[in-house]
């Protein structure tokens, strides 16, 4: 999957950050379902917002404050994306590497 750098750098100034992290999520969604179209990402806002990852029985959840949030986003445009697929990797989401840019670009 490719990214458009530009677009995201408008959208991390411009939305708020639960449609921020909502379009993260979808993004992070279109990847994940490159790899495997069993994958689906969820976003919930409770105390706290809450992102799951379900592929079939497993599920990797990650808990983000919203001042946690709102550093991400202020900081870069890709930022929430690298903190949310770092923590995906240490809970045992493979990350497959090589496959279009962004993955890339988040990451490194």
């Amino acid at each position: 999957m490719n990214v458009n750098r530009f677009a995201r750098s408008v959208m991390a100034k411009s939305y708020n950050a639960e449609s921020f992290l909502v379009h993260v999520a979808e993004v992070m969604e279109r990847q994940l379902k490159e790899w495997n179209e069993e994958y689906e990402v969820l976003v919930m806002k409770l105390v706290d917002y809450e992102v799951v990852v379900k592929k079939e029985n497993r599920s990797y959840e990650l808990l983000l404050a919203e001042k946690t949030l709102l550093s991400l986003q202020q900081k870069s445009s890709y930022a929430l994306d690298r903190y949310l697929w770092l923590e995906l990797e240490k809970q045992g989401l493979q990350i497959v590497r090589g496959n279009g840019d962004y993955i890339e670009s988040v990451m490194f």
